[in-house]
């Protein structure tokens, strides 16, 4: 990928989040890691959005990029935790 154009293939590639399986969904997830910190406004935005399943994925996904050893099963099941209690708008 062309120097500079990470944030530009974050929000392309945050278009997705939600979607597919668990394996589509950490496959998603690592490739937004790997762009760096120009992924955290897509991920950011994402997770106060209204589609919860979105939401979720961008906590997992926001969650794994602060600790990788958590592992993504770990994050999942907090980011499900999170909206189900409506509390993800409000975690920083």
């Amino acid at each position: 990928m062309p120097e500079g154009e990470e944030a530009d293939l974050a929000a392309v590639l945050a278009t997705q989040l939600g979607r597919g399986g668990r394996e589509t969904r950490l496959s998603l997830s690592r490739a937004l890691i790997a762009l760096g910190e120009v992924v955290m406004p897509v991920l950011r935005a994402a997770m106060t959005g209204t589609a919860p399943g979105v939401r979720q994925h961008a906590i997992a996904t926001e969650r794994l990029f602060r600790d990788p050893e958590a592992g993504f099963g770990f994050a999942v099941e907090e980011a499900k935790r999170l909206v189900a209690l409506g509390t993800a708008d409000r975690e920083g």
